[in-house]
C-alpha cells in the first residue's frame, strides 16, 4: 500500500520531541545525583586550580538551565560531548559498541521467531491437547521470568558447572589472534564468515547462544501466545471452517489464510517489545560482560559518566522510536486492513 507522507512528517516529529523530552529529563536527573564529577575529570590528584577550571570547562559552575542550553547546542552540532571516564568522544564510543547489541537483539529476535510462531501455531490446532497445555505454562512462565535471574542461572549451570559454553565476552582473544581474525564492521558473526575463519565463528556463535537464548525468551513467549490466540480466532471463522470441509489440504489452509493473518499482528507485538529486549539487553550485556551500549551504559552509570549516560539513552530513544515507527509501517504493508 502506499505510504502516507503526514503519518511518516508526524511520526518525525514525535521522535523530534520524544527525544527533546528524553534529553531534558536525563539531563535533570544526572544533575540531581550528588557526585562531583569534576574530580572523575581531571583525576585523583589533582590540585584545586585544576579541579576548578574543571568545572568551568564542564559548565558546572552554572545553573542547570545554562548547563541544558550549552548542552544543546553541542547535541545539534554532532558534539555528543567527551566521556568523563575515558575521555573519548561519546557518540563514536557509542557507535563502536552498536554493532554487538544489534547482533545479539537480532539473534534473540530471529530465536524467538522462529521457535514463537510455531509453538503458537501448534498449540492453537491441538487446542486442549498437552501440547498446548505445555505451551501455555511455558509462554506465561518464560514471559514473567527476570531476565537477570534467567541470565546467571543459565551461565552457573552451562558456563561454570558443566563447563559447556563460555561464561563472558565476544570471542577468545587467543583464538582470533592465533587465526588472525579482524573486526571489520564489529558484526563478528558477519566478518568471521567473509574471513572464512570458521574457528572464530564457532567462538562467535558458542559465546552469543546464552544471551540471545535469555533475551529471547519474552518476545518468544509473547509471540507464542499470540500466535495462539490470533490462529484459534482465524480456525473459527467461516471461510477457513468452509475450506476445511471441502476437503482443501490442511497445511495449505494454514499457509494461505491462518499464517497471512496472523503474522502482521504478532510483527507489530515484537517491535513493540524491542524496548522491552533493550532493557533486557543491559542486564544480559553486564551478565556475560558482552560489550554493547548495554555494557557501556552502566559503565558509565557507575562512574557518574553524565554525557555517557545521557548520550546512551538519547540513542537508545532514537532506535526505539524510529523502529516503533518502522513496524507500524511494515504492519500496514503487509496488512492492508491497517491505515496509516
Amino acid at each position: 500500500m502506499p505510504i502516507n507522507r503526514e503519518y511518516i512528517i508526524k511520526r518525525a516529529l514525535s521522535l523530534v520531541f520524544v527525544v527533546l523530552g528524553v534529553v531534558v529529563v536525563t539531563f535533570i536527573i544526572t544533575r540531581v545525583i550528588p557526585a562531583r564529577p569534576e574530580l572523575l575529570w581531571t583525576g585523583p590528584h589533582a590540585t584545586i586550580e585544576q579541579i576548578e577550571r574543571a568545572r568551568r570547562e564542564l559548565h558546572l559552575d552554572k545553573p542547570i538551565h545554562v548547563q541544558l542550553w550549552h548542552y544543546f547546542v553541542d547535541l545539534f552540532s554532532g558534539n555528543w560531548g567527551v566521556s568523563w571516564r575515558t575521555k573519548m568522544p561519546v557518540l563514536p564510543s557509542i557507535l563502536s559498541s552498536l554493532p554487538a547489541t544489534i547482533e545479539l537483539v537480532v539473534s534473540a529476535f530471529i530465536l524467538a521467531t522462529a521457535v514463537g510462531i510455531p509453538l503458537g501455531i501448534s498449540a492453537a490446532i491441538r487446542r486442549g491437547s498437552g501440547v498446548d497445555s505445555v505451551v501455555r505454562i511455558f509462554s506465561v512462565v518464560g514471559a514473567s521470568t527476570p531476565v537477570f535471574w534467567l541470565a546467571l542461572l543459565l551461565q552457573l549451570a552451562f558456563c561454570n558447572w558443566l563447563g559447556l559454553l563460555p561464561a563472558a565476552k565476544r570471542v577468545d582473544e587467543y583464538i582470533a589472534i592465533s587465526t588472525g581474525f579482524k573486526p571489520l564492521t564489529g558484526f563478528y558473526t558477519i566478518d568471521s564468515v567473509v574471513q572464512g575463519n570458521i574457528p572464530v565463528l564457532i567462538d562467535v556463535l558458542r559465546r552469543m547462544f546464552l544471551p540471545a537464548v535469555v533475551l529471547s525468551l519474552y518476545p518468544m513467549c509473547l509471540s507464542a501466545r499470540m500466535t495462539r490466540a490470533l490462529t484459534l480466532e482465524v480456525l473459527s471463522e467461516l471461510h477457513v471452517r468452509s475450506s476445511i470441509a471441502w476437503g482443501i489440504p490442511r497445511s495449505r489452509v494454514l499457509y494461505k489464510y491462518v499464517l497471512r493473518n496472523v503474522i502482521a499482528p504478532v510483527v507489530a507485538s515484537l517491535g513493540l517489545s524491542f524496548g522491552y529486549t533493550i532493557v533486557g539487553a543491559f542486564m544480559v550485556e553486564i551478565i556475560f560482560v558482552w560489550p554493547g551500549i548495554g555494557y557501556y551504559t552502566a559503565m558509565s552509570l557507575l562512574s557518574y559518566d553524565y554525557p555517557a549516560i545521557i548520550g546512551s539513552v538519547i540513542f537508545v530513544a532514537i532506535i526505539y522510536s524510529v523502529i516503533n515507527t518502522a513496524i507500524d509501517i511494515l504492519h500496514a504493508t503487509i496488512d492492508p486492513r491497517v491505515e496509516l
